[in-house]
């Protein structure tokens, strides 16, 4: 797992942002930190704020979640 800092993007965390261990090119599914449980989809993008460069997660509520 690495150290990610997560910029969200839309569902009820729209804008926030968090510093999380989340494995290398992993999606973020409900977990403790997440509620409401939702579904966000690790992009391929940046954002950089101040001086720290954010990975950006988007909310899809289509997608399905892992089994």
């Amino acid at each position: 797992m690495a150290l990610t800092n997560i910029f969200f993007e839309g569902g009820a965390r729209d804008g926030t942002t968090v510093t999380w261990n989340v494995e290398p090119g992993a999606d973020i599914y409900d977990d403790n930190i997440f509620q409401p449980p939702e579904l966000y989809r690790r992009t391929a993008r940046t954002k950089v704020i101040g001086r720290t460069e954010f990975t950006v997660f988007r909310y899809d509520p289509s997608a399905t979640r892992p089994r």
